[in-house]
């Protein structure tokens, strides 16, 4: 991944995540009511964990989840991007997004999510991108339906159901 990687859509700017994000971040993962999908919420700790799991990544796997911003006023307001996720046997490549609380309900994490989508299959040399999505999780189900992913699959990951929803690269419809 590009030091200076930076997507941006008509609102949104996606960014590499830093040391220094961990404060804006750490409100939205200690918000029971947006963590309600995670076995628990995240201590301020545990968000600099978070961090510093994404820039390893970077050095590991040449990308991963980036920092939303919003665009007018430089706000944190969310998390987006593509991880490698062992499925299984499978290393998958993963669209991954979280809207902070305020910002849910304005098509941040689909017009976030269809920029990644369009950058994986522009920079990265896979077939297809999944998406996690715990069973109950619709908001997330309508997210990964609107970027034209469909149910492949069940399985348990992290101990948890999931259902894998997949994108093969041929049905991708990228957007300009």
């Amino acid at each position: 991944m590009d030091e200076d990687l930076s997507i941006q859509t008509d609102r949104l700017r996606l960014r590499r995540y830093q040391s220094d994000d961990a404060d804006a971040l750490a409100g939205m993962f200690a918000d029971p009511e947006h963590m309600r999908f995670y076995p628990t919420t995240f201590t301020l700790e545990q968000t600099r964990e978070w961090i510093a799991d994404q820039l390893e990544r970077y050095g590991r796997d040449g990308f991963g989840l980036l920092i939303v911003e919003d665009l007018a006023t430089g706000s944190v307001i969310g998390t987006c991007g593509p991880a490698i996720r062992v499925v299984g046997e499978a290393e998958e490549v993963e669209i991954g997004w979280h809207v902070g609380p305020g910002w849910k309900g304005r098509g941040i994490a689909p017009e976030a999510a269809a920029a990644v989508r369009d950058w994986v299959f522009e920079h990265l040399e896979v077939d297809h991108v999944i998406s996690l999505v715990r069973p109950e999780n619709l908001p997330s189900a309508r997210v990964a339906e609107k970027l034209g992913m469909r149910v492949d699959r069940t399985v348990d990951y992290h101990d948890l159901p999931h259902v894998v929803y997949r994108l093969d690269r041929e049905g991708a419809r990228i957007d300009p």
